[in-house]
């Protein structure tokens, strides 16, 4: 439970530092389309990319889990119900 927790904080963390950070370039200002522009880049190119990578990541991913969900679930549950009892 506590790797959890770990997890969320140092997210929390990210989020928080990215926040400060981008407020400071903001008042640089230091703009995401200027530093796409800088790579050579069209910034509707860049998160047209990002749409199609996010949608072939949820269209591969979804049917796994729930080919997977099919095995793991009821060997969960068999397990939960039957299997030796932890001591807490």
């Amino acid at each position: 439970m506590t790797w959890i927790v770990r997890a969320l904080n140092t997210f929390w963390l990210i989020v928080l530092a990215s926040l400060i950070t981008g407020g400071v370039m903001t008042w640089l200002d230091i703009t995401a389309d200027k530093i796409v522009r800088e790579f050579g880049l069209d910034m509707d190119v860049v998160l047209d990319s990002v749409e199609v990578a996010i949608n072939w990541i949820v269209i591969w991913s979804v049917p796994n889990i729930i080919v997977g969900a099919i095995i793991i679930v009821p060997v969960w549950l068999v397990l939960a119900l039957f299997g030796p009892k932890r001591n807490r």
